[in-house]
């Protein structure tokens, strides 16, 4: 399964909420991930411009969108940031499709040239 990194920025009033109850919301991700298909890695508060930072594994981009609407349309978080990460696996794979590509690639201003 694909990973992925969220950094997600808590709303005032979802912050408020956890500082008058304190909540370990690491067990509600870990459920809600495993609800759509996915394994929670890390959960992180952060300092900073993003309050929380997750790793986890998902189906693919469409699970990974779901979770960014859900969360945005759910009140909690105002933001979302997911990025996608590749093991080094497939890093080292894409480096070698890439050597492979730059064989019939042209940068701007270079067509036909050698």
């Amino acid at each position: 399964m694909p990973y992925y990194l969220a950094r997600a920025k808590v709303s005032k009033d979802t912050m408020k909420a956890l500082v008058e109850k304190p909540e370990d919301r690491l067990i509600t991700t870990t459920r809600f991930l495993q609800g759509i298909g996915g394994r929670l890695h890390n959960y992180f508060f952060a300092f900073g411009a993003y309050d929380i930072v997750l790793i986890y594994e998902l189906p693919g981009n469409v699970s990974a969108a779901a979770l960014a609407m859900v969360l945005t349309s759910s009140g909690s978080v105002t933001e979302v940031e997911t990025t996608p990460l590749l093991s080094m696996e497939e890093a080292m794979e894409s480096m070698h499709e890439a050597g492979k590509a730059m064989a019939v690639y042209s940068p701007p201003g270079r067509r036909g040239q050698s």
